[in-house]
């Protein structure tokens, strides 16, 4: 039998309470990602337009990117902006746990303790 602490069983619960809304902001940076990289290469001439075909391949190619990026700690930093704008104030971690603030990618740390 493990044995847990209130701290574990907060944090874990916290955290399983914060999964839709981090889902929501995953999905916003990919489809913002998405759109940037296809008006980005709007901006590069070619010299014969591509296939229907080569046009769905790619946009299948440039959605799988931005999924990856989204889903990355590095990508563009738009899900930790979103997370600090939709996430309920009691659903965000205390003064006391600056920890579980830095897993959660909340941006500034003045913003979620007030």
């Amino acid at each position: 039998m493990k044995i847990t602490s209130p701290q574990q069983t907060t944090t874990t619960s916290s955290k399983s309470a914060l999964k839709p809304y981090e889902d929501i902001a995953e999905g916003m940076e990919a489809n913002f990602t998405s759109h940037l990289l296809q008006e980005m290469k709007k901006t590069v001439p070619k010299e014969t337009p591509d296939s229907p075909a080569m046009d769905y391949y790619n946009s299948l190619l440039d959605s799988e990117r931005a999924q990856l990026m989204a889903k990355s700690d590095t990508g563009l930093g738009i899900k930790k902006v979103i997370l600090d704008q939709i996430v309920p104030n009691h659903l965000r971690p205390k003064a006391n746990s600056p920890q579980t603030a830095a897993n959660l990618g909340m941006m500034a740390k003045e913003k979620i303790y007030e």
